[in-house]
């Protein structure tokens, strides 16, 4: 059950994807094809089995996680039509070599079986720091966007992300990532739409 599940949600990813495609927003674009690797690897985990194949197609998984996660930062400044400002940079940056340290060279990966599923998850569980600290960002700007443009997308979705990774249930965590996608791509939609008529 749990197998299909994963199986849904990267097939959610890949249409988000596309979605994303068809509104040119090509980095994130590149971050959802991440997720959507993220969740196949874990939904097939169990059909390829433990060994060096599993962990070799597990270890995209981290980097994309580590290096990618807090460069939803500067996109979604960038679909709010927000001054993207050097604080901004400065704490993507930082966001992403902390990234770096803890998912690239702290990586240390052991097996782990959960509901049917088979992957290669962290040995000692810490909190994901850079994911956190980008999420609640995006919760700032979907306030902000909230209030300015009526436009409640990405609050309501990143509020979900939180609530979602703070149940300490896997497969929650993962599907509060697709319930972000999906609020970013409905808020670059909604406000490409109210700025249409304008033009």
């Amino acid at each position: 059950m749990i197998t299909l599940v994963f199986w849904l949600m990267a097939a959610g990813m890949l249409a988000a994807s596309v979605f994303a495609g068809s509104l040119r927003l090509w980095p994130l674009t590149v971050i959802i094809l991440a997720l959507c690797w993220d969740n196949a690897i874990v939904a097939a985990g169990a059909l390829i089995g433990g060994g060096d194949l599993l962990f070799a197609l597990s270890v995209p998984r981290y980097v994309a996680h580590g290096l990618l996660t807090p460069l939803l930062i500067p996109i979604v400044f960038w679909i709010a039509k927000l001054r993207l400002r050097a604080w901004m940079w400065i704490l993507t940056a930082l966001l992403v070599a902390l990234g770096a340290y803890t998912e690239i060279l702290g990586l240390d990966l052991v097996l782990k079986e959960y509901g049917g599923t088979l992957r290669y998850a962290h040995a000692a569980a810490s909190p994901p720091v850079p994911s956190i600290v980008t999420v609640l960002v995006l919760i700032g700007v979907g306030v902000l966007l909230w209030r300015r443009a009526g436009v409640p997308w990405l609050c309501l979705g990143a509020l979900a992300m939180f609530g979602s990774a703070a149940s300490g249930v896997f497969w929650l965590g993962n599907a509060g990532e697709l319930a972000l996608i999906g609020s970013i791509l409905a808020t670059a939609a909604a406000l490409r739409s109210k700025a249409a008529p304008a033009r």
